[in-house]
C-alpha cells in the first residue's frame, strides 16, 4: 500500500489554525474565502498540455489538498481525507484579449472552485498564468514550491512524484511545560506592544467589500536604488525592516489627509520555518512571526524608523522570538477558533493589525522556465480580510521589485489609494 493511501490525516500547523479562523470571520462577514493568487508573466512556448498532466500527477499525491477540517474541543485539529478522495487542480483556458487584472479581482472575490486552481491567459508576448490558492492550505513560499514542483514534473514526465509533501518540518517544542513556558514568553512581548493603541484604515467590526489589488511593478534600475538606499540603513542587515517602515508611513499618510493619527502602527513579518532551501513540504502554513511596531512619532523620517526595526528584529532574534510564537500557535490549536480570535481581536482593540505585511524575497530564482515558457516576471497577491482592510507584499524577481497593495472595498477613500502609492514610491525611491 501506497504511504498515500495509508495517510487519512494530518495536524493542522499553528499557521493553518490562524487562518482557518480568519478565514471563518472572513466568510462570516461577507468577504469570501480567504485565498491568494500567484502570478507568472510567461514569455513564448508555453505547453498547457504538458502543465495539465504534472498538475494530475502532483494532485494524485495531494490527497491533504481536498482534507476536511475535523477539530474536537481542546483536541488537535486535523486534515481528514479518505483514499479514495479524488484531487483536482483545474486548468481554466481563457480566449486572447481577456484582461488578467479581470480574472484575477474575480478569483479574490469569487467562488473558490477548488483549493488550487489555474488561469491561463494569452498576451502578445506569451501567456499570464494565475495560480489561486486557499491561504489554509498553503503559505507564500509553499505556493512557489507548488510551482517548482509542478515545473520538475512536466520537464520530465518519467520523474518520481514525491508523496507526503505536507506536515510540520520544524522542531517542537516538547512537553507542556516548556510548551507553556515558550508561549508565556511570547505573550509576555506581545502585550507590552498592545499597550499602545494601534488603528488600521478599515474599521474594527468585519464588514463585506470586494477584494481590490494593484501591482506596483519597478524597473531594474529603480530595483537597484531602492535595495542601495535600504543597504545604507541596514549596512546589509534585515532590509526588510526599510520596507516595513515605508509601509507603515504610507498608512500614516492616509490617516493623516483624514485628520486622524494612530498612536502606533503594528504588524507582524513572517519567518519561514521550512530549511533554506528546501523543496519540501509544500502544503500547509509553515511559518512564525515577528511583531513589530513603532509609535507615530517614530515615523517622521524613513530611515530612522528602519533602523528603530531592525533593532526590534535584533532583539526578538536574540529572544528567539519566533519560536516561542510557534509554540503559542501551536498551543492555541486547542481552543476554539472563535475564543482565539476573540482574543486577537480584544488585544488589539478590534484591528487584529495595523494592517498585513510581507516581503518574500526572490520569487523561484532557481527557475527560469515553466512549462517550456520563460519566466518573465513573478509575483504574490495575497487577498486580506477587514479588519485591518489593507495589506502591502512585496517580492522580487529578475533583480525587479513588485508592491502588491491589496484591500477591501470601502476601506480606502477616494484618492487614498493614489496617496498611499505616491508616499511609497517617495519613500523608496527618494523625492
Amino acid at each position: 500500500m501506497s504511504a498515500v493511501a495509508r495517510s487519512g490525516s494530518t495536524e493542522l500547523s499553528g499557521g493553518d489554525w490562524f487562518l482557518v479562523t480568519l478565514s471563518r470571520m472572513m466568510r462570516a462577514a461577507g468577504q469570501g474565502e480567504h485565498v491568494g493568487l500567484s502570478v507568472l508573466e510567461l514569455g513564448p512556448g508555453l505547453d498547457s498540455e504538458a502543465l495539465r498532466r504534472a498538475s494530475a500527477r502532483l494532485a494524485a499525491v495531494s490527497p491533504v489538498a481536498i482534507g476536511r477540517l475535523h477539530s474536537v474541543l481542546f483536541g488537535t485539529p486535523r486534515w481528514l481525507w479518505r483514499p479514495g478522495d479524488v484531487v483536482e487542480f483545474p486548468l481554466c483556458q481563457h480566449p486572447p484579449g481577456v484582461n488578467w487584472e479581470t480574472v484575477a479581482s474575480r478569483r479574490l472575490s469569487g467562488e473558490v472552485p477548488a483549493p488550487v486552481s489555474f488561469d491561463l491567459i494569452p498576451t502578445e508576448r506569451g501567456a499570464m498564468l494565475l495560480l489561486q490558492w486557499r491561504h489554509s492550505l498553503l503559505d507564500g513560499r509553499g505556493a512557489e514550491l507548488f510551482l517548482a514542483e509542478i515545473a520538475r514534473l512536466a520537464g520530465d514526465p518519467k520523474a518520481e512524484t514525491r508523496a507526503g509533501s505536507w506536515g510540520d518540518p520544524a522542531p517542537r517544542t516538547r512537553g507542556w511545560r516548556a510548551v507553556l513556558g515558550e508561549a508565556e514568553r511570547f505573550k509576555n512581548y506581545y502585550y507590552a506592544r498592545a499597550r499602545l493603541g494601534i488603528r488600521a484604515l478599515g474599521d474594527a467590526r468585519p464588514r463585506p467589500g470586494t477584494a481590490r489589488f494593484h501591482v506596483e511593478r519597478f524597473s531594474a534600475a529603480e530595483t537597484g536604488q531602492i535595495l542601495a538606499r535600504a543597504a545604507a540603513v541596514s549596512r546589509g542587515l534585515f532590509q526588510v525592516g526599510w520596507f516595513l517602515a515605508a509601509t507603515m508611513r504610507a498608512h500614516r499618510r492616509v490617516l493623516a489627509s483624514r485628520g486622524e493619527r494612530a498612536e502606533s502602527y503594528q504588524s507582524s513579518c513572517a519567518v519561514q520555518e521550512r530549511k533554506r532551501g528546501a523543496r519540501h513540504p509544500i502544503w500547509q502554513n509553515h511559518v512564525a512571526h515577528f511583531f513589530f511596531g513603532l509609535a507615530d512619532e517614530q515615523l517622521g523620517e524613513l530611515a530612522a524608523a528602519a533602523r528603530l526595526l531592525q533593532e526590534q528584529f535584533a532583539d526578538m532574534s536574540r529572544q528567539r522570538l519566533e519560536t516561542a510564537f510557534a509554540a503559542m500557535a501551536r498551543m492555541f490549536r486547542h481552543v476554539p477558533s472563535w475564543y482565539w480570535l476573540r482574543i486577537l481581536r480584544h488585544s488589539s482593540g478590534g484591528f487584529i493589525t495595523s494592517f498585513f505585511f510581507s516581503h518574500t524575497g526572490d520569487f523561484l530564482p532557481e527557475l527560469e522556465r515553466f512549462c517550456g515558457a520563460p519566466i518573465e516576471h513573478a509575483w504574490h497577491i495575497p487577498s486580506v480580510s477587514q479588519p485591518p482592510g489593507t495589506g502591502l507584499f512585496f517580492g522580487q524577481h529578475d533583480g525587479r521589485l513588485t508592491a502588491t497593495f491589496s484591500w477591501r472595498e470601502g476601506v480606502l477613500r477616494p484618492g487614498e489609494f493614489e496617496l498611499m502609492r505616491s508616499q511609497l514610491r517617495e519613500d523608496l525611491l527618494g523625492p
